[in-house]
């Protein structure tokens, strides 16, 4: 595949992987995960967050010999059986076309509720993206800086406030790997998700092999400390003992601690945050098709790029799957289990694919593959909801088909 015109820095790819992570999740996995865990929260943050910071590492190494664009995908086309490889683009691909849909519909109902405009943010966000990579980037980095200013106001507010810390030590206890605690860490993990995006873009990053893995480390690492200060100021300060945490969690943050605040600017930042996640899930998802269009698990036309390197026929096609679960209202209250289930198997091949390196390509200790393959699948199975039988059949379904079409041309 020939370099794209246009190429990213480090500050790029970095922008690339905060504007991923601190998109719509961030604002609403709080709830759900406390709804789930209570005084366990806290464990479940950290099950969520060791379990992404393993995947990182697996990640980095992949990366760090591998510079093709796709991803997980692409490095376990390299260490494993194109099984597997298909199985984790297509899971990628199938998680995160119902989440560009979701996040649409979250800025559609937060700004004008009732006012169908969801499909003109993904339209929009498409074109943008088929403006090259770089364009990408910048509008990524807006947005992230304006969610990290918010997130940081919150966070001094509620610390100026003063957090409970009689309530914060009631709600940690000690750590109980419960089946609602490995849920309640699914969850929380789909806010972690985005991080490694920037690797499916590959060569389109300057330095691919010295960039991607340090992009990676830096946002994560900004990110965890964001998480758990977040954790830290919406339980020490409106913890709700055993009772439901309200879905709105910054909004009634901020109510409390900073009742000036005019709760319309809190719906205009979680409309940023939404809309620099769908940019960086436009770009890696189109990225992962049209490399898998190259390697013919998908039909060759969608690796097509324009002249500012952009994957349009791929882009397009995603586009248009989350227009069409747009317009249907055919998604569901549980697309982040979805996106977590298939985030977590997508994960787990990538992890596989560390295990099967050759010794002179790793960059540390074997167990770490391992225990990360260990966590993902103990997380993976415990998604909440339907997503598990659901995200298996699609995918069983998907891998039948591409089996027989192959057979077919094989046989002609």
């Amino acid at each position: 595949m020939a370099t794209s015109k246009q190429q990213l820095s480090l500050f790029g790819a970095v922008a690339i992987g905060l504007a991923s992570m601190l998109g719509a999740g961030v604002f609403f996995v709080w709830s759900t995960a406390w709804d789930k865990s209570h005084n366990q929260i806290f464990f479940a943050l950290f099950l969520a967050g060791l379990v992404a910071a393993l995947n990182a590492a697996s990640v980095y190494q992949l990366a760090s010999n591998v510079s093709r664009a796709g991803g997980v995908y692409a490095y376990s086309r390299v260490y494993l059986p194109k099984d597997f490889s298909f199985i984790a683009g297509f899971a990628f691909v199938f998680g995160k076309i119902a989440s560009i849909a979701a996040i649409a519909i979250i800025i559609e109902t937060y700004l004008l509720p009732g006012v169908h405009f969801a499909t003109a943010v993904v339209v929009l966000m498409t074109v943008l993206n088929l403006l090259g990579i770089n364009r990408t980037a910048q509008m990524a980095a807006i947005l992230a800086i304006i969610t990290m200013a918010f997130i940081l106001f919150s966070l001094i507010s509620g610390f100026t406030f003063g957090v409970n810390l009689t309530d914060l030590q009631s709600s940690i206890r000690m750590p109980s790997a419960s089946l609602s605690t490995l849920s309640s860490a699914s969850i929380i993990f789909f806010a972690f998700a985005g991080y490694a995006r920037v690797a499916t873009l590959g060569d389109e990053v300057k330095d691919p092999k010295r960039n991607i893995p340090k992009a990676i480390v830096i946002s994560l690492s900004i990110v965890l400390a964001i998480y758990l200060l977040i954790t830290i100021v919406v339980v020490g300060v409106i913890n709700s003992g055993n009772e439901a945490m309200p879905d709105a969690v910054f909004e009634t943050l901020l109510a409390r601690t900073a009742p000036w605040f005019n709760p319309i600017w809190i719906d205009f930042v979680v409309a940023a945050a939404s809309l620099g996640s769908i940019l960086a899930l436009l770009a890696g998802v189109s990225r992962t098709a049209a490399t898998m269009a190259e390697d013919r698990e998908l039909p060759k036309l969608f690796a097509s790029r324009n002249r500012y390197g952009s994957p349009w026929l791929a882009e397009f096609l995603i586009a248009f799957g989350a227009v069409i679960l747009i317009e249907t209202r055919q998604y569901t209250q549980w697309v982040i289990a979805f996106s977590s289930f298939s985030v977590l198997l997508y994960y787990a091949i990538g992890h596989l694919s560390v295990i099967r390196q050759p010794q002179l390509q790793r960059r540390q200790p074997l167990f770490v593959a391992y225990l990360g393959l260990i966590l993902c699948l103990a997380l993976l199975v415990n998604v909440p909801g339907p997503a598990v039988l659901v995200s298996t059949v699609v995918l069983a379904i998907a891998w039948l088909i591409r089996t027989a079409l192959q057979k077919i041309l094989r046989n002609k």
